[in-house]
């Protein structure tokens, strides 16, 4: 796993899994934005969809997802909503 990468204010780090065919898949987990304070514990993990023969082709695809995404804002689609904090008043 990389260290920590920090692009507009999300942390996350890439990762490569080796699937059973022998091909290799790279993995994103995103751990939190500290802009906003909101930490995934335990991290999001946001795989590619493509797989591919060598883990350094895995880990480059990984790596411009996810700087796709976040330019993009797309990554808040994969994250979900933050917990809304209600304030309904009792009727």
């Amino acid at each position: 796993m990389t260290e920590d990468i920090w692009v507009k204010g999300y942390v996350y780090s890439v990762d490569v899994a080796e699937e059973p065919a022998g091909k290799y898949r790279g993995q994103i987990f995103i751990k939190s934005h500290r802009l906003s304070g909101r930490t995934f514990e335990p991290p999001v993990v946001i795989q590619t969809p493509a797989a591919f023969k060598r883990e350094h082709a895995a880990e480059i695809e990984a790596r411009a997802l996810a700087r796709e995404l976040i330019d993009s804002g797309s990554v808040e689609e994969r994250l979900g909503a933050p917990a809304a904090q209600s304030t309904q008043a009792a009727v």
